[in-house]
Protein backbone atom coordinates (compact mmCIF):
# COMPACT_ATOMS: atom_id res chain seq x y z
CA UNK A 1 0.00 0.00 0.00
CA UNK A 2 1.23 3.60 -0.85
CA UNK A 3 0.84 6.35 1.49
CA UNK A 4 -1.63 8.46 0.68
CA UNK A 5 0.75 11.79 0.45
CA UNK A 6 1.43 10.63 -2.83
CA UNK A 7 -2.36 10.11 -4.43
CA UNK A 8 -2.16 13.74 -6.06
CA UNK A 9 0.85 12.66 -8.36
CA UNK A 10 -0.34 9.52 -10.48
CA UNK A 11 2.87 8.50 -12.04
CA UNK A 12 4.98 8.76 -9.15
CA UNK A 13 2.14 6.68 -7.31
CA UNK A 14 2.57 4.20 -10.26
CA UNK A 15 6.29 3.90 -10.03
CA UNK A 16 6.84 4.09 -6.22
CA UNK A 17 4.21 1.02 -6.41
CA UNK A 18 6.59 -0.71 -9.02
CA UNK A 19 9.60 0.01 -6.87
CA UNK A 20 8.12 -1.53 -3.86
CA UNK A 21 7.15 -4.28 -5.88
CA UNK A 22 10.50 -5.14 -6.99
CA UNK A 23 11.81 -4.61 -3.09
CA UNK A 24 9.72 -7.46 -2.30
CA UNK A 25 10.69 -9.47 -5.21
CA UNK A 26 14.72 -9.18 -4.26
CA UNK A 27 14.05 -8.93 -0.38
CA UNK A 28 13.69 -13.01 -0.21
CA UNK A 29 15.14 -14.59 3.10
CA UNK A 30 15.37 -18.21 3.76
CA UNK A 31 14.66 -17.83 7.38
CA UNK A 32 10.49 -17.86 7.23
CA UNK A 33 10.08 -15.62 10.41
CA UNK A 34 12.36 -12.92 9.22
CA UNK A 35 11.44 -12.65 5.63
CA UNK A 36 7.75 -11.99 6.80
CA UNK A 37 8.78 -9.71 8.92
CA UNK A 38 10.58 -7.54 6.38
CA UNK A 39 8.13 -8.02 3.97
CA UNK A 40 5.44 -6.66 6.47
CA UNK A 41 7.64 -3.56 6.96
CA UNK A 42 7.87 -2.96 3.31
CA UNK A 43 4.22 -3.16 2.93
CA UNK A 44 3.49 -1.65 6.06
CA UNK A 45 2.58 1.62 4.79
CA UNK A 46 5.70 4.11 4.79
CA UNK A 47 6.15 7.14 3.12
CA UNK A 48 8.25 6.07 0.83
CA UNK A 49 9.59 9.64 0.74
CA UNK A 50 13.09 9.37 -0.28
CA UNK A 51 12.15 7.15 -3.45
CA UNK A 52 9.59 9.36 -4.54
CA UNK A 53 11.44 12.39 -4.14
CA UNK A 54 14.17 10.88 -6.01
CA UNK A 55 11.26 10.07 -9.01
CA UNK A 56 10.03 13.76 -8.72
CA UNK A 57 13.96 15.29 -9.07
CA UNK A 58 14.14 12.94 -11.85
CA UNK A 59 11.00 14.61 -13.49
CA UNK A 60 12.53 17.62 -13.89
CA UNK A 61 14.69 15.89 -16.72
CA UNK A 62 14.05 12.66 -18.39
CA UNK A 63 11.52 10.55 -16.23
CA UNK A 64 11.22 7.91 -18.83
CA UNK A 65 14.20 5.64 -17.30
CA UNK A 66 13.74 1.72 -16.00
CA UNK A 67 16.82 2.48 -13.88
CA UNK A 68 14.79 4.69 -11.94
CA UNK A 69 12.81 1.63 -10.25
CA UNK A 70 15.83 -0.32 -9.44
CA UNK A 71 17.42 2.66 -7.95
CA UNK A 72 14.34 3.37 -6.36
CA UNK A 73 14.13 -0.30 -4.66
CA UNK A 74 17.87 0.30 -3.97
CA UNK A 75 17.53 3.47 -2.07
CA UNK A 76 14.16 1.55 -0.04
CA UNK A 77 16.13 -1.33 0.83
CA UNK A 78 19.09 1.08 2.18
CA UNK A 79 16.59 3.30 4.64
CA UNK A 80 14.98 0.14 5.72
CA UNK A 81 18.26 -1.47 6.66
CA UNK A 82 19.28 1.94 8.58
CA UNK A 83 15.42 1.28 10.40
CA UNK A 84 16.03 -2.21 11.46
CA UNK A 85 19.43 -1.57 12.81
CA UNK A 86 17.93 1.57 14.93
CA UNK A 87 15.18 -0.34 16.21
CA UNK A 88 17.91 -2.63 17.76
CA UNK A 89 19.92 0.11 19.08
CA UNK A 90 16.69 2.10 20.62
CA UNK A 91 15.28 -1.11 21.82
CA UNK A 92 12.00 -0.43 19.57
CA UNK A 93 8.73 -2.60 19.69
CA UNK A 94 6.84 -0.73 16.87
CA UNK A 95 7.97 0.74 13.29
CA UNK A 96 4.89 1.78 11.29
CA UNK A 97 2.24 0.38 13.33
CA UNK A 98 3.91 -3.35 13.68
CA UNK A 99 5.90 -5.54 15.42
CA UNK A 100 9.33 -4.92 14.63
CA UNK A 101 12.09 -7.46 13.55
CA UNK A 102 13.98 -7.23 16.95
CA UNK A 103 10.86 -7.14 18.99
CA UNK A 104 9.69 -10.15 17.59
CA UNK A 105 12.44 -12.21 16.57
CA UNK A 106 15.62 -10.97 18.48
CA UNK A 107 18.01 -8.75 18.31
CA UNK A 108 20.57 -11.01 16.30
CA UNK A 109 18.03 -11.86 13.74
CA UNK A 110 17.49 -8.04 13.15
CA UNK A 111 21.11 -7.28 12.69
CA UNK A 112 20.97 -10.44 9.93
CA UNK A 113 18.22 -9.10 8.82
CA UNK A 114 19.61 -5.27 8.09
CA UNK A 115 23.12 -6.97 7.04
CA UNK A 116 21.03 -8.66 4.47
CA UNK A 117 18.75 -5.72 3.33
CA UNK A 118 22.35 -3.47 2.72
CA UNK A 119 23.33 -6.98 0.59
CA UNK A 120 19.79 -6.71 -1.72
CA UNK A 121 20.87 -2.39 -1.87
CA UNK A 122 24.33 -3.19 -3.22
CA UNK A 123 22.53 -5.96 -5.54
CA UNK A 124 20.37 -3.15 -6.71
CA UNK A 125 23.03 -0.77 -7.26
CA UNK A 126 25.24 -3.54 -9.45
CA UNK A 127 22.04 -3.92 -11.47
CA UNK A 128 21.52 -0.20 -12.20
CA UNK A 129 23.54 1.41 -15.61
CA UNK A 130 26.75 2.13 -15.01
CA UNK A 131 26.39 5.30 -16.28
CA UNK A 132 23.47 6.76 -13.77
CA UNK A 133 25.15 4.62 -10.91
CA UNK A 134 27.90 7.03 -9.33
CA UNK A 135 29.30 4.56 -6.92
CA UNK A 136 31.23 7.39 -5.40
CA UNK A 137 28.56 9.28 -3.75
CA UNK A 138 26.77 6.25 -2.73
CA UNK A 139 29.81 5.05 -0.74
CA UNK A 140 30.36 8.84 0.77
CA UNK A 141 26.22 8.67 2.21
CA UNK A 142 26.58 5.35 3.35
CA UNK A 143 29.94 6.41 5.22
CA UNK A 144 28.28 9.58 6.43
CA UNK A 145 24.96 7.53 7.72
CA UNK A 146 27.30 5.28 9.93
CA UNK A 147 29.52 8.16 11.52
CA UNK A 148 26.02 9.42 12.11
CA UNK A 149 25.08 7.05 14.19
CA UNK A 150 28.76 6.70 16.03
CA UNK A 151 28.19 10.56 16.72
CA UNK A 152 24.73 10.10 18.33
CA UNK A 153 25.04 6.82 19.83
CA UNK A 154 29.07 6.14 20.25
CA UNK A 155 30.77 5.47 23.34
CA UNK A 156 32.63 8.87 23.14
CA UNK A 157 29.01 10.64 22.18
CA UNK A 158 27.87 13.35 25.13
CA UNK A 159 25.02 12.72 26.57
CA UNK A 160 23.42 16.13 26.06
CA UNK A 161 25.36 17.50 22.67
CA UNK A 162 25.26 21.08 21.63
CA UNK A 163 23.00 22.42 18.78
CA UNK A 164 26.06 21.81 16.65
CA UNK A 165 27.22 18.29 17.60
CA UNK A 166 22.89 17.07 17.07
CA UNK A 167 23.34 18.54 13.61
CA UNK A 168 26.47 16.83 12.39
CA UNK A 169 24.66 13.61 13.96
CA UNK A 170 21.59 14.24 11.73
CA UNK A 171 23.20 15.57 8.34
CA UNK A 172 24.37 11.66 8.96
CA UNK A 173 22.05 9.62 9.93
CA UNK A 174 19.11 10.88 7.66
CA UNK A 175 19.78 14.01 5.61
CA UNK A 176 22.33 11.86 3.74
CA UNK A 177 20.44 9.48 2.60
CA UNK A 178 17.86 11.96 1.72
CA UNK A 179 20.37 14.17 -0.34
CA UNK A 180 21.34 10.65 -1.91
CA UNK A 181 18.11 10.20 -3.11
CA UNK A 182 17.36 13.58 -4.52
CA UNK A 183 20.45 13.65 -6.16
CA UNK A 184 19.99 9.93 -7.90
CA UNK A 185 16.81 11.29 -9.24
CA UNK A 186 19.02 14.28 -10.88
CA UNK A 187 21.55 11.92 -12.11
CA UNK A 188 19.15 9.86 -13.64
CA UNK A 189 16.99 12.23 -15.00
CA UNK A 190 20.20 13.52 -16.71
CA UNK A 191 20.11 17.38 -15.15
CA UNK A 192 23.58 19.42 -15.56
CA UNK A 193 26.09 19.34 -12.73
CA UNK A 194 24.80 22.57 -11.46
CA UNK A 195 21.33 21.12 -10.97
CA UNK A 196 22.64 17.97 -9.66
CA UNK A 197 24.07 20.00 -7.05
CA UNK A 198 21.15 21.78 -6.41
CA UNK A 199 18.98 18.76 -6.05
CA UNK A 200 21.61 16.98 -3.80
CA UNK A 201 21.64 20.74 -1.18
CA UNK A 202 17.55 20.53 -1.23
CA UNK A 203 17.49 16.57 0.29
CA UNK A 204 20.62 17.63 2.71
CA UNK A 205 18.70 20.58 3.53
CA UNK A 206 14.84 18.27 3.84
CA UNK A 207 16.67 15.73 5.33
CA UNK A 208 17.78 17.97 8.24
CA UNK A 209 14.25 19.63 8.56
CA UNK A 210 12.65 16.01 8.65
CA UNK A 211 14.67 14.79 11.42
CA UNK A 212 14.07 17.62 13.72
CA UNK A 213 10.27 17.37 12.95
CA UNK A 214 10.66 13.86 13.89
CA UNK A 215 12.16 14.73 16.94
CA UNK A 216 9.39 17.34 17.56
CA UNK A 217 6.16 14.54 16.68
CA UNK A 218 8.00 12.71 19.89
CA UNK A 219 6.90 15.33 21.95
CA UNK A 220 3.48 15.93 20.45
CA UNK A 221 1.84 13.30 19.31
CA UNK A 222 0.55 10.46 20.41
CA UNK A 223 1.31 6.73 19.91
CA UNK A 224 -1.94 6.42 17.88
CA UNK A 225 -0.91 9.12 15.13
CA UNK A 226 2.66 8.07 15.20
CA UNK A 227 2.17 4.13 15.17
CA UNK A 228 5.63 3.97 17.65
CA UNK A 229 5.39 4.75 21.45
CA UNK A 230 6.16 8.32 22.18
CA UNK A 231 8.63 9.47 24.18
CA UNK A 232 10.75 6.81 22.91
CA UNK A 233 14.04 8.71 22.61
CA UNK A 234 13.78 10.27 25.94
CA UNK A 235 12.87 6.40 27.56
CA UNK A 236 16.26 5.43 25.85
CA UNK A 237 17.96 7.82 27.19
CA UNK A 238 18.31 9.75 23.85
CA UNK A 239 18.93 13.48 23.61
CA UNK A 240 17.69 15.51 20.41
CA UNK A 241 16.60 19.11 19.91
CA UNK A 242 14.15 19.99 21.61
CA UNK A 243 15.55 18.76 25.14
CA UNK A 244 18.76 20.39 24.24
CA UNK A 245 17.34 24.02 23.62
CA UNK A 246 15.72 23.54 27.25
CA UNK A 247 18.43 22.24 28.55
CA UNK A 248 20.40 25.76 27.38
CA UNK A 249 17.19 27.45 28.70
CA UNK A 250 16.24 26.19 31.87
CA UNK A 251 19.33 23.97 32.96
CA UNK A 252 18.86 24.35 36.87
CA UNK A 253 15.40 23.03 36.18
CA UNK A 254 16.78 19.51 34.06
CA UNK A 255 20.45 19.13 35.52
CA UNK A 256 19.12 16.91 38.20
CA UNK A 257 16.94 14.56 35.74
CA UNK A 258 19.49 14.24 33.28
CA UNK A 259 23.11 13.32 34.57
CA UNK A 260 22.63 9.69 32.97
CA UNK A 261 20.82 8.09 30.19
CA UNK A 262 18.74 5.95 32.87
CA UNK A 263 17.56 9.30 34.92
CA UNK A 264 16.83 10.58 31.85
CA UNK A 265 14.78 7.53 31.05
CA UNK A 266 13.38 7.55 34.60
CA UNK A 267 12.28 11.03 34.63
CA UNK A 268 10.65 10.95 31.10
CA UNK A 269 7.36 12.53 31.80
CA UNK A 270 8.76 15.24 34.09
CA UNK A 271 11.20 15.96 31.52
CA UNK A 272 8.82 16.17 28.96
CA UNK A 273 6.65 18.49 30.58
CA UNK A 274 9.57 21.05 30.95
CA UNK A 275 10.82 20.87 26.95
CA UNK A 276 7.13 21.43 25.51
CA UNK A 277 7.68 25.23 26.86
CA UNK A 278 11.16 25.64 26.98
CA UNK A 279 12.28 23.56 24.31
CA UNK A 280 9.58 23.11 21.38
CA UNK A 281 9.60 26.17 20.18
CA UNK A 282 12.85 27.34 19.44
CA UNK A 283 13.49 23.45 17.68
CA UNK A 284 10.37 24.26 15.66
CA UNK A 285 12.03 27.38 14.13
CA UNK A 286 15.04 26.03 13.59
CA UNK A 287 13.13 23.03 11.30
CA UNK A 288 11.29 26.25 9.57
CA UNK A 289 14.80 27.56 8.57
CA UNK A 290 16.04 24.05 7.17
CA UNK A 291 12.70 23.87 5.45
CA UNK A 292 13.20 27.36 4.06
CA UNK A 293 16.46 26.69 3.26
CA UNK A 294 15.60 23.45 1.24
CA UNK A 295 13.06 25.58 -0.43
CA UNK A 296 15.94 28.11 -1.42
CA UNK A 297 17.71 25.13 -2.89
CA UNK A 298 15.49 24.59 -5.66
CA UNK A 299 15.74 27.61 -7.19
CA UNK A 300 18.92 26.44 -9.73
CA UNK A 301 16.31 23.98 -10.72
CA UNK A 302 14.36 24.12 -14.30
CA UNK A 303 11.32 26.01 -13.56
CA UNK A 304 8.22 23.34 -14.25
CA UNK A 305 4.82 21.99 -12.18
CA UNK A 306 7.07 19.60 -10.26
CA UNK A 307 9.38 22.07 -9.49
CA UNK A 308 6.19 23.91 -7.39
CA UNK A 309 4.85 20.30 -6.50
CA UNK A 310 8.42 20.12 -4.90
CA UNK A 311 7.82 23.50 -3.08
CA UNK A 312 4.62 22.49 -1.83
CA UNK A 313 5.48 19.08 -0.38
CA UNK A 314 8.33 20.50 1.55
CA UNK A 315 6.10 22.82 3.15
CA UNK A 316 3.64 19.95 3.48
CA UNK A 317 6.24 18.14 5.50
CA UNK A 318 7.18 20.79 7.91
CA UNK A 319 3.37 20.87 9.11
CA UNK A 320 2.49 16.77 9.29
CA UNK A 321 1.82 14.70 12.36
CA UNK A 322 2.96 12.02 11.79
Amino acid sequence: MIHPLWHRFPMVYQQLEQIQQRLEHVAVLREPQVHALIQQQINAGGKMLRSGLMLMLARLGNPDNDDLITAGAAIEALHLATLVHDDVLDHADLRRGSDTVSAKSGNREAIYAGDFLFAIYFQLLSEQNPATTDLATNARVMKHIFMGEVDQNGPSAPLIPSVSEYLKAIAGKTAALFALATYTGATIGQLDFTEKKAAYRFGRQLGMAFQMIDDLLDYTQTTATLNKPVLEDLHNGIVTLPLIYAYQNVPEQLAPMVGTAAKIAANSDRIAAIVSEHGLPQARQLATRYTDKAINALAPLPDARIKQELRKLTQQLLQRDH
